[in-house]
């Protein structure tokens, strides 16, 4: 499938886009499919979660906690906090 096997699609109000049927059923798409979407220039680039590298998903993640103000010793000190949460929910379990 190239650039010339396109469809013209039409974005609702809302921002969203169905995804032609016979791309879905060529790239595996279902219900619970998750994409991860960026630009291109002036094009739109979508790519299944599930087949992005783990190099392709950190850089991602490290572009998006850089964007928010997320730190390394904020992400340190929140697996803190839900690790003592868990302890304290198994604790209570038992």
């Amino acid at each position: 499938m190239g650039l010339l096997d396109g469809e013209i699609i039409k974005v609702t109000s809302k921002g969203q886009i169905t995804i032609p049927a016979k791309i879905r059923r060529a790239l595996s798409l279902d219900r619970d499919s998750y994409l991860y979407v960026t630009r291109a220039e002036g094009l739109l680039v979508m790519r299944k979660v599930d087949d992005l590298s783990l190099d392709e998903i950190s850089a991602v993640l490290g572009v998006v906690a850089g964007e928010r103000g997320v730190t390394g010793e904020l992400l340190v000190e929140e697996a803190e906090r839900a690790r003592v949460r868990l302890m304290e929910e198994r604790d209570a379990g038992a």
